[in-house]
């Protein structure tokens, strides 16, 4: 199961693309997005909270396929990225006082370079 060759299949089941930039597409996604983030904001209740934030991860997921991204290909690379903040000796990460993770000498940036 990948979310984004599932969110790939509704969007082409929709009449959409989702292999190359298609502008008009990513504004609409654009909008959605908006509306959302705020009905996540708005939730009121765990339920419509969890519902909220996975229609915001498919709207988000519409507007990168929208732009023609390969979202496959850049979560990876994303993901190998955050691994390299993980000590290697001590399997934990580093963080601020506020619970951000920092970036130790290990980091590796994520390139996105071959995925846009």
């Amino acid at each position: 199961m990948s979310v984004f060759k599932d969110q790939a299949k509704f969007m082409q089941a929709c009449g959409q693309s989702t292999d190359e930039m298609n502008i008009e597409q990513a504004r609409l996604y654009a909008g959605l997005i908006h509306e959302e983030f705020n009905e996540l904001l708005d939730s009121v209740t765990e339920e419509n909270e969890v519902k909220e934030l996975m229609d915001l991860i498919v709207v988000l997921i519409g507007y990168g396929l929208s732009s023609g991204w390969d979202l496959e290909g850049a979560w990876k690379e994303v993901w190998q990225s955050n691994m390299s903040k993980i000590d290697p000796e001590t399997g934990t990460v580093l963080k601020r006082e506020d619970g951000k993770v920092l970036k130790p000498a290990s980091y590796k940036p994520a390139d996105m370079s071959a995925y846009v």
